[in-house]
């Protein structure tokens, strides 16, 4: 008897209940930022803002790993190159536990080739002087040619990319 009703339950809520249809996202999954899977030890995730202002050009939209081809450690991460919803491209390093001396020396003669003229820059600062943070710019906006790629002795390996046809979340919130 008890069966029966949980049976007779259990028919009841199945028609009521209407299904859920797997294709459509619903806005979380559609805003929901990728923070998981390749490029963890960079230090901003797709689609965040690269740093102020917060605007929606700011906003992070793909990620390429850049490996040296010149290190003794055969495929080592250097740093990252950022490409922005404007379409500008922003060098960073690793987050601090990832970069050793090897790969700061390398991601800092890339950028010593590829900042832009009015990027009054020649090296990566340091982001904390003992244990203090220094307020230094992080990012600085590079061109890199595709042809450039083997005289800087890198390659770009892709890592992660907003989707193309997903609209960018607000980036205030």
């Amino acid at each position: 008897m008890i069966a029966a009703s949980l049976l007779s339950l259990a028919m009841t809520l199945a028609q009521a209940t209407p299904p859920v249809a797997a294709s459509a996202p619903t806005t979380a999954t559609a805003a929901a930022p990728l923070t998981n899977g390749a490029c963890l030890d960079a230090p901003r995730p797709v689609p965040f803002v690269l740093q102020p202002p917060v605007d929606r050009a700011m906003q992070i939209v793909g990620i390429d790993e850049v490996v040296s081809t010149a290190t003794m450690t055969p495929g080592e991460i250097i740093g990252f190159l950022y490409t922005l919803e404007d379409g500008s491209t922003w060098l960073g390093q690793r987050t601090a536990d990832y970069v050793s001396p090897a790969s700061a020396a390398a991601i800092n003669q890339v950028l010593a080739s590829t900042h832009l003229p009015g990027e009054k820059v020649a090296q990566f600062p340091p982001q904390t002087r003992y244990g203090v943070a220094t307020k230094y710019a992080q990012f600085f906006q590079v061109r890199i040619p595709p042809n450039a790629l083997s005289v800087l002795k890198i390659q770009l390996t892709p890592c992660v990319a907003w989707p193309a046809g997903r609209p960018l979340p607000d980036p205030v919130m």
